[in-house]
């Protein structure tokens, strides 16, 4: 009997979508132009779209579904990555696409990668010229748990990551997609729970291309329309239920609370200066909310992300760790005192940052 595995495509790209028709559309068919079975396409929406409902029984190389109601980016990408059947799957922006000129390259190098390796992080290029948004360090191509939680090296840029499905059907994948505010970078916890018994490798050649940003559905925009006016203050004008104070706050407890988890897998000083990852990137997102969103004339900042410690309490999202409680502390600080204390913080955590880095170089030349 000819071996089924065999026949499964190589790649399957995973677009999520909501309110954004014609970009999907756009999305899928640029897939669809890459000539080769070994690449298909699958997009849920998280609503009915008529303009993407010739796409439910099209052709071999697309699958298209959608829900009745918008039930969120959580359960629209599990759904993705739970009903994926190829060999690998890699999630891709609507906003995105793939360069149609590379994907043969690409497909070689996932057919000829290690079984050891679980997840791949792409590089983002820039789709109208040339050069990259985001590129990992060329002094590295494979990383273990360690060195991924010490270097916090893969973006929170959702396009890009490829994980072997093989892997995600060994973990509790549902379980990283609860629909708990504080669960946005779902994406990066299923990569980061995957290394303790696999790696993780880069892909530092062109081929996902970064799209213009659209100002409206989606995730970081769901709150706006199509036909939204875009705000003349100097605001981004983001999704505050992502973006704002509270939301930010629980952030940090959700991810401080799954990485401490996994303390009895990763080394003492990976974890250390990997919690201060969390620390930086989250305190300067919680301080810095006010130009990204537009809070409401009541809305007091500081109020806002002490009610985010006391609702990741009550839904046991608080580690209770060291960590967390310094987080708490700065939080309940005056500003100006906790702002002293990120710029010690700060500097001290690029010195270690460094050192693991020059550490982790002499290591691979000494091989």
């Amino acid at each position: 009997m000819e071996n089924m595995v065999d026949k499964k495509p190589v790649l399957e790209i995973l677009i999520p979508t909501f309110k954004r028709s014609h970009s999907a559309k756009e999305a899928i068919e640029n897939v669809l132009a890459c000539d080769d079975d070994r690449l298909t396409v699958r997009c849920n929406s998280n609503g009915f779209e008529s303009a993407l409902e010739k796409y439910r029984n099209l052709d071999a190389r697309v699958n298209y579904d959608s829900f009745e109601s918008n039930r969120g980016f959580q359960e629209n990408l599990h759904k993705l990555l739970a009903d994926t059947d190829a060999k690998f799957c890699m999630i891709l922006s609507d906003e995105d696409r793939i360069d149609v000129n590379e994907y043969q390259k690409i497909l070689s190098f996932l057919e000829n990668l290690s079984s050891s390796i679980s997840v791949v992080i792409c590089s983002i290029s820039f789709k109208e010229k040339s050069g990259f948004y985001w590129r990992p360090n060329q002094k590295f191509s494979e990383i273990d748990i360690h060195d991924c939680v010490a270097l916090n090296p893969i973006p929170t840029y959702v396009s890009g990551y490829i994980f072997r499905v093989d892997s995600l059907r060994d973990i509790d994948l549902k379980s990283f997609f609860s629909s708990s505010i504080g669960n946005v970078y779902h994406f990066s916890d299923v990569s980061l729970y995957l290394l303790p018994k696999n790696k993780l490798k880069y892909y530092h050649d062109r081929f996902v291309e970064m799209g213009p940003a659209i100002k409206y559905g989606g995730d970081g925009h769901s709150h706006k329309l199509p036909d939204s006016k875009t705000n003349e203050i100097k605001n981004l004008d983001l999704n505050p239920s992502i973006y704002g104070p509270k939301p930010r706050a629980r952030q940090f407890f959700y991810r401080e609370n799954l990485l401490h988890k996994l303390k009895g897998d990763i080394g003492y000083i990976s974890l250390f200066i990997g919690k201060l990852n969390y620390v930086e990137f989250f305190y300067e997102s919680i301080m810095d909310s006010e130009n990204k969103v537009i809070l409401s004339q009541n809305m007091i900042l500081k109020d806002e992300a002490l009610a985010g410690i006391y609702d990741s309490k009550e839904n046991k999202e608080y580690s209770g760790s060291l960590t967390a409680r310094f987080f708490e502390m700065l939080l309940h600080n005056p500003r100006y005192i906790s702002d002293l204390i990120m710029i010690t913080v700060s500097t001290l955590n690029k010195i270690f940052r460094k050192i693991y880095i020059l550490h982790l170089i002499y290591i691979k030349n000494k091989k």
